[in-house]
């Protein structure tokens, strides 16, 4: 057959010009650069799609552009050098004459013509039909997510977004290999683009019901769009149900659908819904932030990050970072107001001033000038946590505050253990330092001279959490065996080796008294121990996911809880549970969006602060159970949290992919002090009693002593 491209003709699909040269209706050339048209494969929005041959009879697919508006035949024409540009798999081959156009006989309309490469195979919408909308198997998800995650970041590396992606642009070829088509809809984020994002112009809107984002579907798409419509893909591959067809959570926006998945684990489960998040900020920040989850899911020791969503907003606004207030409320007061009326954004902006993009939600958008153009190498990156940070304290703060730490330093560094420094501890008197590590031993340093003392060896699997006992004696360490055990810190005897746990243990804390030791698991459990005879005294049971931090007041009586549920729980240590297997249920504090990761009690006991795998610290007024200020300023996890004896100060350390350790001045939130050292991951942290050394542990294998005033 010899399709006849010429849009006019009053019959394309006659047969009987299959032996022609020329149409025997219209006049128009059958062969078109070379290329005979054998059949139609598909019509659809602006373009017809042909399988054609060329002269060496390889098979190829043409696109024809149907519409002759100048914006459909610019979108077209960028669809062409796109997919030139880019060389992956995964992605249709054009070649760098892909794009042509030629003129129908008597026509002065050319015809807008794009060549490709044809894959052979299904797109997943008839794939799945055609096995009677079968769920995909969870090994099946992993696989084609991984894939189309490479290809997305191939793309959104050279600075292009798809906006399009839903079942039917993939397409499986026999190989099992996926190929991501349709490059129509395809936006470059440019300064301009950003400028009109942000300024409260709408972009023009791609929608596909059930895959398209609110934010796109309101003319503001950003590269984080396709991964909300990737996420939608693979729900209704695990669902072979299309999306529209679940519910939405009425305040949040976050859809209902896991009903119908029941054969995922909550962790693959939870990834779905991470790329589905309402608000573009709290999705992946990049496709490499996707591939890194996947590789997590295949480690045996793997607990999941867990999504919290928030309320779908589709108001934006523009407002200088210098004019944010500083305090946390009147940050809250600020984004409010701004949603009632617009800040015009018409490119009038000074060189190196940086603007916000603000959602409801409270989470933004950073943008920054240089010259005359926004930068975006941000563009396949948004991090919401990082655009209320501090600054340091060289240009804010009282002369007190920027003077309490500037004789912070490295004091020096300990070397022994062959592994990661999962966890520090100091003695109360300060003489001693005990560290923990992955090479399955603790070691008991003097802390004055950083010579090694001891190292204790009896667990067979990894050191992750340690404790020393308020009187000096006792050290606790917590291991992937799933053993405690308790050692003579004077001796390095072994006291007792305490069972009870089913997963590897994770946290560890010693009552103010002593006689109690709480220790946390991987098995979402927290268990009380005696000291004096290593006995179980009961199981605490409220956190749905692993347990990541343990702390007391000071008083005794109330345990905290970290965990990666996203969730503080704080409990009444003093409770009687008589006969029932569980305690009465502990008080859960809310607001952190991500896995809790560390957590810290003030010396008064009136303040907890807690750190989340997103980067940002919450600080919880004790008394009333409510949150305070929040401290933004870390890149990555923030993994570990030390007070300082009076109260003022907070340490934290961060990872992966950043070394350093911040002290923060709680009265303003402002960093007062970065410290840097270590050159991987800080795991954990010490301060001691006299506020004058702090200890660190990093995944670098080092334990360093800082003398901090």
């Amino acid at each position: 057959m010899s399709y006849c491209l010429n849009p006019n003709c009053p019959n394309p699909a006659d047969p009987l010009n299959d032996s022609n040269r020329i149409c025997r209706h219209c006049g128009s050339s059958l062969a078109v650069r070379g290329y005979r048209v054998k059949h139609l494969l598909g019509e659809g929005g602006f373009a017809k799609t042909f399988e054609i041959t060329d002269e060496r009879t390889t098979a190829k697919v043409l696109k024809v552009l149907l519409d002759t508006n100048p914006k459909a035949v610019s979108l077209f024409q960028r669809e062409g050098r796109v997919l030139a540009s880019l060389q992956h798999p995964g992605i249709p081959k054009v070649e760098p004459d892909g794009y042509f156009t030629f003129f129908p006989h008597n026509s002065h309309q050319p015809v807008h013509c794009l060549v490709m490469e044809k894959i052979e195979g299904s797109n997943l919408e008839k794939w799945l039909s055609e096995r009677n909308s079968r769920p995909i198997a969870q090994n099946q998800a992993l696989t084609w997510l991984q894939q189309l995650a490479e290809i997305l970041q191939q793309i959104h590396q050279e600075q292009y977004f798809h906006r399009d992606i839903k079942p039917s642009n993939i397409m499986l070829r026999p190989s099992g290999e996926l190929v991501l088509i349709d490059f129509g809809t395809v936006r470059q984020v440019t300064g301009t683009y950003l400028a009109k994002v942000g300024g409260g112009h709408q972009v023009t809107g791609i929608v596909s019901p059930g895959y398209t984002p609110p934010e796109q579907a309101n003319g503001k798409a950003v590269p984080q769009s396709d991964f909300f419509a990737l996420g939608r893909t693979f729900v209704y591959l695990l669902t072979g149900t299309d999306p529209n067809e679940f519910p939405e959570h009425p305040r949040t926006g976050e859809l209902l659908w896991r009903d119908r998945a029941r054969h995922l684990s909550p962790p693959v489960a939870d990834l779905i819904d991470y790329l589905m998040a309402p608000f573009p900020g709290n999705r992946p920040q990049n496709a490499g932030v996707i591939l890194q989850r996947i590789a997590e899911l295949e480690r045996p020791d793997y607990q999941p990050q867990p999504y919290q969503p928030v309320p779908r907003t589709a108001h934006y606004r523009m407002t200088p970072l210098a004019s944010l207030p500083r305090s946390r409320s009147k940050r809250r007061n600020t984004a409010k107001s701004g949603r009632k009326k617009f800040t015009k954004f018409k490119g009038k902006l000074l060189k190196g001033s940086a603007w916000l993009l603000f959602a409801g939600s409270g989470a933004a958008l950073l943008l920054t000038l240089a010259g005359a153009e926004l930068h975006h190498s941000w563009a396949p990156a948004l991090n919401p946590q990082a655009v209320f940070s501090p600054k340091q304290n060289s240009q804010q703060g009282s002369p007190t505050a920027q003077n309490a730490f500037q004789k912070a330093a490295l004091a020096k560094t300990l070397y022994s253990h062959t592994g990661g420094v999962n966890a520090v501890a100091i003695s109360r008197d300060g003489q001693f330092l005990a560290s923990g590590s992955v090479d399955k031993t603790v070691k008991i340093w003097d802390l004055g001279t950083g010579e090694l003392v001891l190292t204790l060896s009896g667990h067979t699997r990894e050191v992750w959490a340690i404790a020393i006992s308020p009187d000096g004696k006792t050290l606790a360490s917590g291991s992937g065996d799933r053993t405690i055990k308790l050692w003579d810190m004077a001796a390095g005897e072994l006291l007792h080796t305490l069972s009870g746990h089913s997963a590897q243990v994770s946290a560890l804390a010693f009552s103010p008294d002593g006689q109690t030791l709480a220790s946390g698991s991987y098995d979402a459990k927290i268990k009380l121990w005696d000291t004096d005879t290593g006995t179980e005294l009961r199981t605490l049971d409220g956190h749905t996911d692993w347990v990541t931090a343990l702390a007391f007041r000071p008083n005794g009586q109330t345990l905290a809880s970290a965990s990666a549920d996203r969730t503080v729980k704080l409990w009444d240590a003093g409770a009687a549970c008589e006969d029932e297997p569980l305690c009465a249920p502990p008080r859960t504090l809310y607001r952190h969006f991500s896995p809790v990761k560390s957590l810290a009690i003030s010396p008064d006991g009136k303040t907890l602060a807690s750190g989340s795998r997103d980067g940002t610290i919450n600080l919880w007024d004790l008394g009333a159970g409510e949150q305070g200020d929040s401290l933004f300023g870390h890149s990555a996890s923030v993994n570990a949290l030390a007070f300082t004896p009076d109260g003022q100060t907070l340490a934290s350390g961060g990872g992966p992919l950043e070394d350093t350790i911040k002290l923060w001045n709680l009265g303003t939130g402002e960093i007062l002090r970065t410290l840097s050292g270590h050159s991987d991951t800080v795991h954990s942290l010490a301060i001691s009693r006299n506020g004058q050394i702090m200890v660190s542990g990093s995944e670098d294998c080092s334990t360093k002593v800082w003398r901090l005033r």
